[in-house]
C-alpha cells in the first residue's frame, strides 16, 4: 500500500541516483588523461515496485512503481583486448630494444663511410703497394706501420665499443629486473586490497585500473601470463616462474632471465648475442688474416733461413754453380738458394712476414708482424697489436726474400728485393678458409668477408627493424580499440552531463510539486468548524 510521502520517497531516490551518476560523470572527466584510467558507468534499475507478488494483492489496481536506483559503479573494460594488447606489447618491447641495440652496433661498424674499417685496411693495403715498389724506402716503411697501428686501433675502438653495448645491455637487465620486481610487488599489494573491498560487494574499480596498468607495464618488460580467479585476484607467471600468487609476490632473479623469452629483457638478451655474433665475426677476420693457413708462391726464388718444405719441386743452388732437384714436399735445408718459383703453406699475414728478412744489421727473420697483448696464440679485434720491435724500429719489416753475406759471413739483405712485400700485398686478393657459421660467406678475400659481415648485419638490422614498426603498428592498433571502449570521451560525458543534470532537476522539479500538494492538504484543508 503506497505512502502519503511515497512521492517524496520515489523523488529522492531520483535525486540520489543521479547525483551519484553525476560525481561518476565528473570522476571520469577529471581522469581523462589519467593514463591506465577506464571509464566508469552507474548502472541504474527501476526500483522495486510497491504490489509484490503474495497470497494477497492490494485493491489498487496497477504496478505502482517506486522511483530508481543503481546497482553497481562498474568500469567499462574488455578482457579480451587487455590479453591482446599484453601479448602485442610484449613483443613490442623485446623488438624495441633489439632494433636500438642493433642500430647501435651498425654505428660502431659504421659501413659504408669513409672513415670506417674498410678504409682503414685499404690505407693499409696501400701501404703494402707502395713498400712493393721500394722496399728500402723509409717513408714507405714508415707509412705501412702507421697505418697498421690506425688499423688495429681501430679495430681496439670497436671492440671497446662492442664491450660498451654489452656492459649497457647487462646493466639495463639488471635495471629492468629491479622495476619488473617493484611492479610484482605492487601487483600482490594491490590483489590483497581488491580482495578486501569487493569482498564486501563493492567493485575496486580505481584500484583494478591501477593493477591492470601495472600488468600492461610489466608486460613491456617480460612475458606475462596471468589468470584472475573468483576473488578478483590475479595470479601471474613469467619465465615459467609464478611471480604473483594472491598477495604472495615471488621476486625474479638473474637465474630466471634465461626462461624470459619477451619483452624487453629478451630484447636485451638479443642485443648480447648480436655483440658476440659480431665479435666473433671479426675475430675470425682478424685470425683468419693473421694466422690463417695461405699457399704462397714466390716467384723470383727464395733464400731459407731454416728447414722448410716447397708444395712443388724446386731446384736449389749446390753452392758449386750447379742445381739440386728437391721433390715437393720434402725438406729443403736452410741457407738453400732457391733457382725457380717455390710455394709454401704458411699462418697467414705473420707466417708470410716470417719468411722475409729486415734491413737491419745483421737481417733478420722469423719476425711477426703482428702479436697480441695478452701472449695468446689466437687473434682478436681486442688483442692485436703491431709487433713493438717493428713499431719502434721500422726497419725490422721484412720486405725481401733474399739475403747475401758479407765479408765477415753475416747475411745482409737484397734491399731491391721485394719478393716478400709483394707477396705481403697480393694477400689482399688471397682466398682464405672461414671458420662455418659465422656468415653466409665460408671462404673470401678479407674485403669480401668483412662485406659479409655488414651484409648480414644489415640483414639482420632491417629485419629488427620490420618486426618493430610491424609490432608497434599491432600495438598500437589494439590500444585504440581499448581505448574506444575505456578511454574517455569528453563528448560523450558532456553529453551525459546535460541528461543526468535534466533528470535531476526534473527530480527536484518533482519533490517540489509532491511538497506544495502535502502542504494543501496538511496546512490548508480541514479549517471548518476551528
Amino acid at each position: 500500500m503506497r505512502s502519503t510521502f511515497h512521492g517524496l520517497e520515489t523523488s529522492k531516490r531520483a535525486i540520489f541516483t543521479q547525483s551519484t551518476a553525476l560525481q561518476t560523470l565528473g570522476h571520469n572527466i577529471a581522469n581523462a588523461s589519467t593514463e591506465g584510467y577506464s571509464r566508469q558507468r552507474v548502472n541504474m534499475t527501476a526500483a522495486r515496485p510497491l504490489a509484490f507478488p503474495g497470497m494477497q494483492r492490494a485493491n489498487t489496481p496497477g504496478q505502482l512503481g517506486t522511483g530508481v536506483e543503481y546497482t553497481s559503479i562498474t568500469r567499462v573494460r574488455d578482457n579480451y583486448l587487455d590479453l591482446q594488447f599484453r601479448r602485442e606489447n610484449q613483443q613490442l618491447g623485446m623488438w624495441d630494444v633489439h632494433d636500438q641495440a642493433i642500430r647501435a652496433i651498425e654505428k660502431i661498424i659504421n659501413e659504408p663511410s669513409k672513415s670506417g674499417l674498410s678504409s682503414v685496411m685499404d690505407k693499409f693495403w696501400s701501404s703494402l703497394e707502395v713498400l712493393n715498389r721500394d722496399p728500402s724506402l723509409l717513408s714507405a716503411r714508415i707509412d705501412l706501420t702507421g697505418s697498421a697501428v690506425n688499423m688495429v686501433n681501430t679495430f681496439k675502438h670497436m671492440s671497446d665499443s662492442l664491450d660498451t653495448v654489452e656492459k649497457d645491455a647487462t646493466s639495463n637487465i639488471d635495471a629492468k629486473l629491479s622495476q619488473a620486481n617493484t611492479m610484482i610487488t605492487n601487483i600482490a599489494q594491490l590483489n590483497d586490497i581488491i580482495r578486501k573491498i569487493e569482498r564486501l560487494g563493492d567493485n575496486a574499480n580505481d584500484y583494478r585500473d591501477q593493477r591492470d596498468l601495472l600488468m600492461d607495464q610489466l608486460s613491456r618488460i617480460v612475458d606475462v601470463q596471468y589468470a584472475e580467479d573468483p576473488n578478483g585476484m590475479v595470479s601471474v607467471f613469467t619465465g615459467g616462474v609464478q611471480v604473483v600468487n594472491g598477495d604472495t609476490p615471488t621476486l625474479l632473479t638473474n637465474n630466471d632471465v634465461a626462461n624470459i623469452n619477451s619483452g624487453e629483457i629478451a630484447g636485451y638478451k638479443k642485443a648480447l648475442e648480436e655483440v658476440t655474433t659480431v665479435r666473433n665475426q671479426l675475430n675470425a677476420m682478424v685470425d683468419t688474416l693473421v694466422n690463417g693457413k695461405v699457399e704462397v708462391t714466390l716467384a723470383n726464388g727464395y733464400t731459407t733461413s731454416v728447414d722448410r718444405v716447397a708444395k712443388n719441386d724446386v731446384e736449389i743452388d749446390d753452392g758449386a754453380g750447379g742445381r739440386i732437384s728437391i721433390p715437393a714436399g720434402q725438406v729443403i735445408p736452410a741457407d738453400s738458394k732457391i733457382l725457380t718459383s717455390v710455394t709454401f703453406e704458411v699462418n697467414g699475414f705473420n707466417g708470410l712476414h716470417e719468411l722475409g728478412y729486415t734491413l737491419s744489421d745483421p737481417a733478420q727473420t722469423g719476425i711477426p708482424f703482428f702479436a697480441t697483448t695478452d701472449g695468446s696464440s689466437t687473434f682478436s679485434i681486442n688483442n692485436i697489436q703491431v709487433n713493438p720491435e717493428i713499431q719502434a724500429d721500422t726497419s725490422k719489416i721484412a720486405a725481401s726474400g733474399k739475403y747475401e753475406f758479407n765479408s765477415d759471413g753475416d747475411p745482409i739483405t737484397v734491399k731491391g728485393n721485394s719478393d716478400i712485400a709483394h707477396a705481403l700485398a697480393k694477400l689482399r686478393d688471397n682466398s682464405f678458409t672461414y671458420p662455418s657459421g659465422l656468415t653466409s660467406m665460408s671462404s673470401g678475400t678479407t674485403d669480401d668477408y668483412f662485406r659479409a659481415v655488414v651484409g648480414d648485419l644489415g640483414t639482420r638490422a632491417n629485419n629488427a627493424t620490420r618486426n618493430y614498426n610491424n609490432q608497434l603498428n599491432l600495438a598500437d592498433g589494439v590500444q585504440m580499440r581499448r581505448d574506444s571502449v575505456s578511454g574517455v570521451s569528453l563528448d560523450e560525458e558532456i553529453a551525459d552531463m546535460i541528461r543526468y543534470q535534466h533528470a535531476y532537476n526534473a527530480a527536484a522539479r518533482n519533490m517540489t510539486t509532491i511538497d506544495e500538494m502535502l502542504d494543501r492538504i496538511i496546512n490548508q484543508m480541514g479549517l471548518v468548524g476551528r
